[in-house]
């Protein structure tokens, strides 16, 4: 009988794990939902972007910078990452990663509390370089 309930207590205890585990799993998915949302959408964006062959690419970067605020703003803040590098390509940037170290340097000018929620980051980095 002992045996039975120390078999029957590790898997209750087992099951607790795997149910907290999950739930912990899940939490985090849901946080990281809008994450790979945005990624999905640069992916596609910029693969779309990219792909045309229109000459009036300084209006084509302000559309993927209103599309992709949030995710710009974020790397801007590290000076890396895939949405970044996209903006430098729609900018005619020689060296995306030097371009991503500008963006960290002058992230301050960029997104500060001083700059106008209606501007756009593309008419301000044109500016400013």
């Amino acid at each position: 009988m002992r045996k039975e309930t120390g078999t029957l207590v590790r898997r209750l205890t087992l099951c607790g794990v795997a149910v907290v585990g999950l739930s912990v799993a899940t939490i985090s998915s849901a946080r990281d939902r809008d994450d790979l949302i945005t990624t999905a959408s640069t992916a596609g964006t910029t693969a779309y972007i990219v792909g045309k062959n229109i000459d009036d690419d300084f209006t084509q970067a302000q559309d993927f910078a209103d599309t992709q605020s949030v995710a710009l703003r974020r790397e801007a803040a590290t000076g890396e990452g895939e949405n970044l590098d996209a903006l430098a390509a729609l900018l005619h940037e020689e060296n995306p990663d030097a371009f991503g170290r500008w963006m960290r340097t002058n992230y301050g000018q960029l997104y500060g509390p001083q700059v106008s929620s209606d501007s756009n980051v593309v008419d301000r980095i044109v500016a400013m370089r």
